[in-house]
């Protein structure tokens, strides 16, 4: 059974995200088996890669959905969670 998490967060970094957060989240969405989707202004990337979440040029103050997708969904968006509480350890 495939599950699906979806969660809405506002981006407190104030040099937005950049290469070091992308990393940080990649490390993160290794330990998982789930998909991680990230989205911004009605564009989505899927986080197979730190590239792809640069392109969609999130800065302080947006908000982007984060939509997790597969049988740990919920473990990954837990963590997922804790790293935005944590400010992306920034």
């Amino acid at each position: 059974m495939q599950d699906t998490v979806v969660r809405k967060y506002t981006i407190r970094l104030s040099s937005g995200v950049h290469v070091r957060t992308a990393l940080t989240i990649a490390k993160l969405a290794e330990k998982f088996e789930s998909k991680l989707f990230i989205s911004k202004g009605g564009q989505e990337v899927i986080f197979d890669s730190p590239l792809g979440l640069l392109t969609l040029g999130i800065i302080e103050g947006d908000e982007i959905a984060v939509r997790v997708e597969g049988p740990d969904s919920l473990e990954l968006a837990d963590a997922f969670d804790k790293l935005v509480d944590d400010n992306f350890g920034e």
